[in-house]
């Protein structure tokens, strides 16, 4: 069930599920409004007190996303797009061969590129295969394995960091926690009642001090499913930078948007 308002001068959609039980979820839509996840029976003073609560992080959230709007055009996947990969951009180019495939090439001297990303590192040359056209035009195939390279590459990613912290935060006991990723368009991270872990996609474009960052964000929320001083004390304790850490993942919100 959702519901779209305001509340306190923030624009919400409230989404109620069965999956809530306890813990009401905020999350960003890159469309420019806060997605409240709450549990069926919370009433709306509840509602409202988290909005107040939170409400100076939330308008700054907004602002930013209003903010980078320029950097999140559609993609094309067209030769010469630039592509993201921890944090940096590669160019894109287009081969064909005997079978589909994709790689990342580095260049020894990174051409000056014209967005705040930063110099081009190299190229993200994907090859097709000359016998497999089929109906899908070339940019759906490209569109196709680069989002296959992308959760291949997110997959490894994503795995060094929990092992590192499996083996770091006590609470875990040693044991790796139940995780998954997917491509989402409104949050880098939850984590279920149960403990489960579920990462975006995107989030391996961004800087690897990012995705530890929000890795161990949804690890400490197996310890304090909420975001209480006790919450944010574990993450003060094992990464003393993470609120800057927080405010550069802001400028890289556009790439939610990327399909």
């Amino acid at each position: 069930m959702r519901e779209r308002r305001v509340i306190e001068a923030i624009p919400v959609e409230v989404r109620r599920n069965t999956r809530r039980r306890t813990r009401i979820g905020l999350a960003f839509d890159p469309g420019g409004y806060v997605i409240v996840e709450a549990p069926l029976d919370a009433s709306e003073a509840e509602l409202r007190t988290v909005i107040r609560e939170n409400h100076r992080w939330l308008r700054y959230r907004l602002d930013k996303v209003a903010d980078s709007t320029a950097m999140s055009a559609t993609i094309t996947y067209e030769p010469g797009e630039l592509m993201h990969f921890l944090g940096h951009p590669y160019e894109l180019s287009v081969r064909y061969g005997l079978r589909d495939g994709v790689a990342l090439l580095r260049r020894e001297s990174p051409q000056l590129s014209l967005f705040r990303q930063g110099s081009v590192k190299g190229e993200l040359r994907v090859v097709l295969a000359v016998s497999g056209a089929g109906r899908r035009t070339e940019a759906e195939r490209v569109r196709g394995n680069v989002n296959e390279w992308y959760r291949e590459r997110a997959c490894h990613v994503f795995g060094q960091q929990l092992e590192r912290f499996r083996l770091e935060l006590p609470w875990l006991g040693g044991r790796m926690p139940e995780w998954r990723h997917r491509f989402m368009r409104s949050q880098w991270g939850s984590c279920s009642v149960t403990g489960r872990i579920s990462l975006n996609t995107h989030l391996v474009k961004t800087p690897r001090r990012l995705i530890e960052y929000v890795v161990l964000h949804e690890l400490c929320h197996i310890r304090h499913h909420d975001h209480s001083r006790r919450f944010y004390g574990l993450m003060q304790r094992y990464m003393p930078d993470w609120e800057r850490r927080r405010g550069e993942l802001d400028r890289y919100l556009p790439v939610l948007l990327q399909e």
